[in-house]
């Protein structure tokens, strides 16, 4: 468990940069021929915890466009999934899996879910010590 929230920010940004290449393996075969896309533009606001998250880092908030609606899709969508590296995203972002997303996790490989499911772990243990 980290010590401090700065070494909570460090240690979750990078367990977010070395297991997005994992994640992307499942997101890559099926979110682009998803019809019910979970990327919707409420989902993609930062909560407090994200905030605390990225000031330990020392970086700022993206800005968001504040007209767009809710349930549409979200601003940072581009035609090969988000545009902002899995760091600097919510953390919903990189949580959240879809009924679809876990039943190729569950028919796939077992190891690599499993390592996925270990990181994940590791992850939240991180995102909760940057509670106040």
């Amino acid at each position: 468990m980290p010590g401090s929230r700065i070494d909570a920010a460090g240690m979750l940004q990078q367990l977010m940069i070395e297991s997005s290449p994992l994640i992307e393996e499942y997101t890559r075969e099926l979110c682009p021929g998803c019809t019910d896309v979970c990327c919707k533009q409420k989902h993609g606001i930062h909560r407090e915890r994200d905030v605390i998250y990225l000031g330990a880092l020392g970086i700022d908030i993206p800005l968001r466009d504040p007209i767009r609606p809710p349930e549409g899709p979200c601003e940072a969508i581009g035609e090969r999934g988000c545009t902002h590296p899995r760091w600097l995203r919510p953390f919903k972002c990189t949580w959240y899996f879809c009924d679809p997303l876990l039943e190729a996790m569950n028919d796939g490989p077992q190891k690599k879910a499993r390592l996925l499911s270990r990181v994940m772990t590791e992850m939240i243990e991180c995102y909760d010590g940057l509670k106040g």
